[in-house]
């Protein structure tokens, strides 16, 4: 009797062993396949605590923008499409705000403008008067040499045959103006200082040449010069021009 029951008891334990080790069992293989599924995870993790003494990488600098470059107009061949670039855009705006702004035409200087120049007339008694004509003169930046040197031509057909003629000699050449302050300085050659036609004819010769620099207001006296230098008067016995002359010298 006593025999059977220690045969029991031993048959129990030797049960509860084997369920004890079964459950270990199970437990290990619980345990391994999380481990597998939990090796990512753990991975990260170490790798955290391995580089948390050192500083955080820094992002690389974005990448400059590529832009593509077309060849030049003159070495594409027709046809060939312009590539698009990142300026494009830019270009388009410029372009359109110029388009908006007007263009102002550039300032064109006249070719010509108008001067009044005086000649003589003769009455039936051979008495001179002084007469003014408008003429088209080529305007330049020396206004008033080029008015000068028009009159010096003397009377176009039209007006010779008005009967208006001219006391400077016809060899007279103008060799220099200068305006200082309110006076102009008109240099002549020397045949300016001779007249075949007498005292009356120097005189009106000379009202001539003042008369058409006067014209211009920023001018009110005249000093005539001879090949650069003062002299005391025109001919022999003429009027004096070693002083300025104005209109009034010859009322």
């Amino acid at each position: 009797m006593a025999r059977k029951k220690g045969s029991r008891v031993k048959a129990k334990a030797a049960r509860h062993r084997g369920i004890g080790f079964l459950f270990w069992l199970c437990l290990a293989a619980i345990l391994v396949a999380v481990g597998f599924a939990a090796r990512p995870s753990l991975r990260a993790a170490f790798a955290r605590l391995a580089g948390s003494g050192t500083p955080p990488a820094t992002s690389p600098s974005p990448t400059a923008p590529q832009v593509t470059i077309g060849p030049l107009e003159k070495d594409r061949p027709q046809g060939t499409e312009i590539p698009s670039t990142a300026a494009e855009p830019a270009t388009a705006r410029d372009a359109a705000g110029a388009a908006e702004k007007p263009s102002t035409p550039p300032v064109q200087k006249p070719s010509a403008r108008k001067a009044r120049l005086f000649f003589v007339s003769v009455d039936p008694s051979g008495k001179l008067s002084s007469k003014s004509v408008i003429r088209s003169v080529q305007a330049s930046d020396s206004p008033l040499r080029d008015t000068l040197e028009t009159l010096l031509k003397g009377p176009t057909s039209l007006e010779l045959n008005s009967g208006l003629l001219t006391m400077i000699p016809m060899e007279a050449r103008l060799l220099g103006v200068t305006v200082r302050g309110d006076t102009a300085y008109i240099d002549f050659s020397e045949t300016f200082r001779f007249n075949s036609q007498g005292t009356e004819a120097l005189d009106a010769q000379l009202k001539q040449v003042v008369y058409a620099a006067t014209e211009f207001p920023n001018v009110k006296k005249v000093q005539i010069l001879i090949e650069g230098k003062k002299v005391r008067s025109l001919g022999a016995e003429g009027t004096r021009i070693d002083e300025s002359l104005s209109r009034a010298s010859f009322q």
